[in-house]
């Protein structure tokens, strides 16, 4: 007699999916990163700002990134590794906005401005008030006061009419 299999119904349950791969251990690794990275550019600044220029300055951003990985591994997890590519790359993005900066569009530290440079009174316009235009306006509108009362307009007569 042959044996009879059960076949039982298996149940499919639908298992979620992240797509793009962000996790909790993905967004730490950033944010160390992004510390190293302001790390390697800040300490050589703070610590030594005479000689933070050129190949030397380059070469004090390195060791900050080399520093601030070591440091990394007394915290734990992946701080060691955030912080020394943080800083990695920030030297090397510092190198290359120094040297190329203006050749490659986008790395340059401003965009080009053909505006001439405005005074701070201008509006965002770029548009500069006239002082005679000013005073003259300010003139017109004291001597009505002075005249006594207001003359013309929509709210001068009935209820609005001052006394």
């Amino acid at each position: 007699m042959a044996h009879r299999y059960i076949v039982r119904h298996r149940h499919h349950y639908h298992r979620h999916h992240n797509p793009l791969g962000i996790n909790a251990q993905t967004i730490s690794f950033a944010a160390w990163g992004v510390a190293g990275g302001v790390g390697a550019r800040a300490l050589p600044a703070m610590v030594m700002a005479a000689q933070n220029t050129g190949w030397m300055g380059y070469l004090l951003n390195f060791g900050s990134a080399l520093a601030l990985g070591f440091a990394g591994r007394f915290i734990g997890g992946n701080a060691s590794e955030g912080l020394l590519v943080g800083g990695l790359v920030s030297t090397g993005l510092r190198i290359v906005t120094d040297n190329f900066g203006s050749k490659i569009p986008g790395l340059g530290a401003y965009w080009t401005s053909y505006l001439p440079n405005l005074p701070a009174q201008s509006n965002p316009y770029g548009q500069m008030p006239d002082p005679a235009a000013a005073a003259a306006a300010a003139a017109a509108a004291a001597a009505p006061r002075a005249a006594g009362g207001m003359s013309g307009g929509r709210f001068t007569g009935g209820r609005f009419r001052r006394m």
